[in-house]
């Protein structure tokens, strides 16, 4: 909604965490292209919405760095590596989110039944929220993810598509941003 002199509010506290988008996890997953095609909907949406977004990277001395196609759609945001599977044992994350004012948690990212899970965990104990964006998270064996979705569910987590959480953002048509985020949703159903 525009405020008073013209700016646009959005939403503040929110922030994307996307999880080890590293090539040798991208090959491994369970429908690589429709999750490459999500998540790149998903970090196109969090810049015109200006939401803050946070990568992170296993081990990328040995397993590589982010995926460019990711990094070039998001070149200013910070990278975070980590030895620990929850993203949260990354040196100076859980900083960045005190700093930012960040209270809830976007969550993206591989492996669903591994980091995206033990993250998800840490996120709650650490009293931020979460939504877990169902379809921008995935694994090798998508039976497991399914499995763990429903464990994260059960422990607090929010379980919703892009799509419902960004449309939320939105609130309605009137929204200054709405023709562009429509535009990110039809080139997302015509790829």
């Amino acid at each position: 909604m525009p405020t008073e002199d013209n700016q646009i509010d959005m939403p503040r506290g929110i922030a994307g965490l996307v999880v080890d988008l590293q090539p040798v996890f991208l090959e491994i997953v369970h429908e690589p292209e429709t999750f490459a095609l999500n998540c790149r909907f998903l970090i196109e949406s969090l810049n015109l919405f200006q939401i803050p977004l946070f990568f992170t990277e296993q081990v990328p001395a040995k397993l590589g760095h982010t995926e460019d196609k990711f990094l070039s759609l998001a070149p200013n945001a910070p990278i975070f590596k980590k030895e620990t599977f929850s993203a949260l044992g990354a040196n100076g994350l859980l900083d960045a989110f005190a700093d930012n004012g960040i209270e809830h948690l976007l969550l993206a990212g591989v492996e669903t039944p591994i980091c995206v899970y033990l993250t998800a965990l840490e996120a709650l104990s650490a009293d931020l929220e979460v939504t877990i964006l169902t379809d921008c998270v995935t694994c090798r064996r998508h039976s497991d993810g399914e499995w763990v979705l429903r464990k994260l569910a059960a422990a607090g987590c929010h379980l919703l598509p892009v799509e419902s959480v960004l449309y939320g953002i939105l609130r309605g048509a009137n929204h200054p941003h709405f023709r562009a985020f429509t535009k990110l949703v039809n080139n997302r159903t015509a790829r």
